[in-house]
């Protein structure tokens, strides 16, 4: 039977079926959708892929850094490649000496005795300790418990450091020496002559304003240090010459030259060498989780009675806390401010550096 004009085929029972296709927006809506779900399926293909890779990237990364670990494990120490020891408090304490050499200094003018700050040894002090000498101040330098090759003492309470720095004194008989205490050595200097003024002539504050740092909640950072990565990082940092003669050439200042050329490489690797030690890279990495870090508080920093003074690098903006704020805690004392210097000012200018000491000990005779 044929069909009437506009009318769709029927069946041989007269019922219509249904067209073929449809409009063409519906087609259009169909095909946008199906492209729709193909992108989203190659979406989420990219994606287990990616999430599978960086799986087994980061368990690729985990396994070289486990066994990485075991074949670099460090001596829990390493002799000293100068100096002495001696047995204070059951610990045995790391001392350079450099004995005075010169006749510039005032008469009766007191002996040195140099700290070193966060991460640092009596390394920091090799420029500038001689030529301080050559001016006729007798200087001795220590290593902190934590960073150098003092061994034993309390690496985290400002107390004990600063009743081993007393004791030190004490037994090396050194006569009321200024303590000079350079960035978190600088609380530990003001520590001892809070605590022991008996045992110290004078404190200089050099680029350490001896505050706390508010690290905040430290659960996240000790965590991170457990991992077998930061280990790794730890390790390849303090290890790499040309990284660590980089890090300490920047916080150093636009003067310094301690870290060029091959003498910089041999600086670079005495430096770092102390930080290869077992005991202290547990040490510091177990440091990672503290909210702050050993500081006086100011009313102790105002209560320091000793003759005080300042030394600073024109350039630390930052690393050694707040110059004002040391001037106006410690009651705006002398001052000696070294242009070129950054942080490490003792490095950057140590000339300029050894005949700021000068003064500033020789201003405090007859106190």
């Amino acid at each position: 039977m044929a069909a009437g004009r506009g009318s769709g085929t029927t069946t041989a029972r007269g019922t219509p079926e249904p067209r073929q296709g449809g409009s063409p927006a519906t087609a259009e809506v169909t095909e946008s959708r199906g492209r729709g779900r193909r992108v989203v399926a190659r979406f989420g293909r990219v994606l287990r892929r990616a999430v599978l890779v960086a799986l087994v990237t980061l368990l690729a990364l985990t396994v070289a850094s486990v066994v990485g670990n075991a074949l670099t494990t460090p001596p829990e120490t390493l002799e000293a490649d100068a100096g002495s020891f001696v047995e204070v408090h059951g610990a045995s304490v790391h001392v350079e000496h450099w004995a005075a050499a010169g006749h510039h200094g005032s008469p009766g003018a007191a002996p040195i005795l140099l700290l070193p700050g966060f991460a640092e040894s009596t390394v920091a002090f090799r420029a500038a300790g001689p030529l301080i000498a050559a001016q006729g101040l007798d200087v001795y330098a220590l290593d902190l418990p934590g960073s150098g090759f003092t061994r034993g003492g309390d690496t985290e309470d400002l107390r004990s450091q600063a009743d081993l720095v007393a004791g030190t004194i004490r037994a090396l008989e050194i006569e009321r020496p200024v303590v000079v205490g350079h960035s978190l050595g600088a609380a530990v200097a003001g520590g001892t002559a809070l605590w022991h003024p008996e045992l110290v002539g004078g404190v200089v504050f050099a680029d350490g304003d001896a505050q706390d740092l508010d690290l905040g909640d430290g659960t996240w950072r000790a965590r991170i240090a457990r991992l077998p990565h930061t280990t790794s990082a730890y390790r390849v940092f303090t290890r790499w010459t040309w990284l660590d003669r980089l890090a300490l050439a920047n916080s150093c200042g636009s003067a310094c030259t301690a870290f060029d050329g091959d003498d910089g490489t041999r600086l670079a690797r005495q430096w770092m060498r102390s930080l290869t030690q077992g005991d202290v890279e547990h040490s510091l990495l177990g440091s990672a989780g503290h909210s702050g870090i050993l500081h006086l508080e100011e009313d102790q920093m105002r209560a320091i009675a000793v003759p005080r003074a300042i030394v600073w690098g024109a350039e630390d903006t930052r690393s050694g806390g707040s110059l004002q704020d040391t001037r106006d805690r410690l009651g705006n004392p002398a001052e000696r401010i070294i242009e070129g210097a950054a942080h490490d000012v003792m490095n950057a200018r140590p000339q300029g550096f050894a005949d700021a000491v000068e003064e500033l000990v020789n201003g405090m005779a007859g106190h």
